[in-house]
């Protein structure tokens, strides 16, 4: 089980989850628990090293930037011990997770070998270990990159057989809209692979993506779960479900416009490269790119790579019909009421109704 950020938000918050997990355990599981760090905690480390070093290097963070999902492994371990478990904290060169050099940026993950792990539950009840973190061919610690909680739990599923990963997160499923723009967004009960990375590649803030397909490739359900309450699930990922229909308004994304194809070429290598979704759009006069979910300053990364581009501040809206996805650009103030109206006709039209013809298909 993945438990995110949110799930960490003040001392109360570790107990609960701990008596969550101790429940499980006394039930007859023995549980791996993947944690992120703390609200607001990677970000506030970026923010001290740019304090500190503005032009601080991307090995520079990498070294940095984990220690947040870290710190919040080793207290979830203290609060789990107070439960009476046998629970022990697993830093990265002890958790079998095994990726790329990383090279200053964030690495890939290659690998699981799940005997460390088994052999820890053999003699106790839960291992703990921080998300997104793996260990390189020559034993160095690495990074997986923003958000990549998810990647580890998944990943760590799969290697151990098992058939089914909870991510807990502070909403307790994929909704069909982002409920903090549309009122009326539903909860997607049961969710293809598929699906979800469609939406996940057009902005929403769903999982990760190479969690998403690691399961896929595995065979593992992602059971989506609050992390508070009564814990309970709301969606299913898996193999199986309906086609998706589903407006994806996404807030983060950065909209580059740039003077030649071969411009707009260099710097989506350079985009994919820092880890960026990077969407080409063939609906406009010049060639333009579009970055989803974006995390980082997207424009100074181009500026210092050279790459002379036009921000425009435009938002990407992508409406998902039966599972096949339409974009378009709006201007960022018609971000919210673009995603109410497309969504209330989704409403109306149901599963079966045509979709809009002011909307263009997804490029590649």
């Amino acid at each position: 089980m993945k438990f995110g950020g949110s799930s960490f938000a003040s001392p109360g918050h570790f107990e609960r989850v701990a008596g969550y997990v101790a429940d499980r355990v006394r039930a007859g599981d023995k549980v791996v628990v993947v944690t992120s760090g703390m609200p607001g905690s990677t970000e506030g480390l970026r923010q001290q090293a740019m304090t500190v070093n503005a032009e601080a290097s991307g090995a520079a963070l990498l070294g940095l930037l984990p220690l947040a999902d870290a710190i919040g492994a080793a207290l979830l371990r203290t609060a789990l011990e107070r439960t009476g478990l046998g629970v022990e904290l697993l830093h990265p060169h002890r958790s079998g997770l095994v990726s790329t050099v990383g090279r200053g940026q964030a690495a890939t993950l290659t690998g699981v070998d799940p005997a460390p792990i088994r052999g820890h539950l053999a003699g106790g009840d839960a291992v703990v270990l921080a998300g997104g973190q793996a260990v390189d061919p020559h034993g160095r610690p690495t990074w997986l990159g923003k958000n990549s909680s998810d990647l580890s739990a998944v990943a760590i599923a799969v290697a151990l057989g098992l058939d089914s990963c909870d991510i807990h997160s502070d909403v307790n499923g994929v909704y069909d809209a982002d409920p903090n723009q549309v009122s009326g967004a539903r909860l997607i009960p049961r969710l293809r692979y598929d699906d979800v990375l469609t939406m996940a590649r057009s902005g929403a803030k769903v999982l990760h993506a190479g969690a998403v397909r690691h399961a896929a490739d595995g065979g593992v359900r992602i059971v989506c779960r609050l992390n508070s309450g009564a814990f309970d699930a709301g969606s299913v990922i898996g193999a199986d479900g309906p086609p998706v229909d589903a407006v994806v308004a996404d807030e983060r994304s950065v909209v580059a416009v740039f003077a030649t194809d071969a411009d707009a070429e260099r710097a989506y290598g350079r985009l994919e490269a820092e880890g960026a979704t990077v969407h080409r759009f063939t609906a406009t006069h010049r060639p333009t790119l579009v970055v989803t979910g974006a995390y980082f300053d997207v424009a100074g990364l181009l500026r210092a790579g050279g790459h002379a581009a036009e921000i425009t501040g435009e938002r990407l809206v992508t409406v998902v019909r039966a599972g096949q996805p339409q974009r378009r650009l709006v201007a960022a103030a018609d971000l919210v009421p673009t995603a109410r109206s497309a969504h209330a006709e989704l409403v109306a039209l149901g599963s079966s109704g045509p979709a809009r013809s002011d909307l263009m298909p997804a490029g590649r």
